[in-house]
């Protein structure tokens, strides 16, 4: 593959930095929950990227358009984690952000959403740890191995690691915006539930007001 664009290097950071100015300048629920939301992904990211360039780093360098001088495990984790998962998290935190928002129900500020942000991060790690086991055991039992034209670019002791990684980044992308779209409806009904209370509140304060005046006269 060719190597990847300098552009496309460059687009992530730059959006992170602008949204960060844009929050600073203009601190909203949405644009706090929204780089919330990138940071999560993009650490979550790279963390798990840390465990697929030790696995395979030919997943990045080869199945990837590779990052000229890009070498290193650790950095090669660090780079295509926050590359790969900041922009998910960005949709990710600006939607929890317009749930949290819109409509009449009472809002829930940045920090409500962080324990909601968490447990999916858990919930992603959860399913994308029983997806790569589960794809390494199956790798093994069916005796998986890839392309013969890769052999000479990926080891071939590393064709079941290289399959086993690929199966559960999918797993990642996949359970983290069914998490996303879940999380959202969560925090949605919270805020109708917070409604109800409200209003409930409201409703038997006016009315021992109205007790309190008729025994007053």
């Amino acid at each position: 593959m060719d190597p990847l664009p300098w552009y496309r290097m460059a687009a992530t950071p730059l959006v992170i930095a602008a949204l960060i100015a844009y929050a600073i300048w203009k601190p909203t629920t949405r644009a706090r929950a929204t780089i919330l939301g990138a940071g999560m992904l993009a650490g979550y990211g790279i963390l798990q990227d840390q465990i697929s360039s030790r696995l395979c780093p030919e997943y990045f360098t080869v199945l990837h358009n590779p990052i000229p001088g890009l070498t290193d495990p650790t950095l090669i984790g660090i780079v295509w984690g926050f590359l790969a998962a900041a922009g998910g998290g960005v949709a990710m935190g600006y939607a929890a952000g317009l749930a949290a928002t819109l409509g009449k129900n009472p809002p829930l500020a940045t920090r409500d959403l962080v324990r909601p942000m968490l447990l999916l991060m858990a919930a992603v790690a959860v399913v994308t740890a029983i997806t790569g086991v589960s794809a390494h055991r199956h790798a093994e039992m069916f005796n998986v191995r890839l392309d013969p034209r890769l052999d000479a670019l990926i080891p071939v002791e590393r064709h079941r690691a290289a399959f086993t990684v690929a199966c559960y980044h999918f797993a990642a992308y996949a359970s983290a915006i069914l998490g996303s779209v879940v999380m959202c409806v969560w925090i949605g009904v919270r805020r109708s539930v917070s409604g109800s209370v409200c209003s409930s509140t409201l409703r038997q304060s006016d009315e021992s007001k109205i007790v309190m005046h008729g025994h007053e006269k």
